[in-house]
Parts: structure tokens; sequence; C-alpha cells
């Protein structure tokens, strides 16, 4: 005698919820990661927004002997740091002769952690 099929099975919801948990957490990895590169990004930008703002008074000190050894020499004195969005930016110069040339080289790195994030 022939049984019709009337429904699933406990063992057919089981795999079914099993394979749908596995393809919900492969989509939860890819959003909290493009989350993590959106966040880093934001703060490359911030970042480099901050360094040009620290390097545009050297620019205005059109004399690169007035330059100094240290931040910088036009009185404004050296930025301990700025808090953006919960992230302390660190800003660290150095001022260098060009070999060859009496021209000098001004370079302002800036750092921060964001390991605590995420």
């Amino acid at each position: 005698m022939l049984m019709k099929n009337r429904g699933i099975t406990l063992l057919e919801i089981l795999v079914a919820a099993i394979i749908m948990a596995l393809v919900m957490a492969g989509i939860a990895n890819i959003f909290i990661a493009g989350k993590k590169h959106i966040f880093h990004s934001r703060f490359r930008m911030t970042g480099s927004e901050l360094g040009r703002l620290y390097m545009e008074p050297l620019a205005m000190d059109v004399r690169q002997d007035q330059w100094e050894d240290n931040c910088l020499s036009t009185g404004l004195g050296c930025p301990s740091g700025e808090l953006f969005d919960n992230i302390q930016y660190q800003a660290d110069y150095t001022i260098s002769d060009v070999p060859g040339t009496t021209l000098k080289k001004a370079k302002a790195t800036i750092s921060w952690d964001e390991t605590t994030l995420y």
C-alpha cells in the first residue's frame, strides 16, 4: 500500500534549521567585516585631515631656515592630541634636511588606537 507524505519530519526540520543557521552566521560575518572596514576608513580619513591641519602652519612659514627641529616654529605649539569619535589621535613631527640641497622636509605622522572599538 502506498502512503502519502503528509508533512515533514522532525529530522528534516533540524537539518533545514542547521543549514539556515550556517548561512546566517556567514552573512553576519560579512556585515561585521564591512563595519570594521568602514570604521577604519573613517579613522584614516580623520587622521589625514588632522595631518593636513597640523602641516598648514609650516606651509605658511615660507622660509625653511626658520623651521626648527620642534613641532612648529610659528608659535602655535605642538598639538598633544585630538579626540574625535572617542579616538585619541597623536601627532608626531620630524623635520629633516633633503640630501644634496639646502631644502628641508617636514613629515607628520598621525597615529591612533582603534583596537578597543571592536
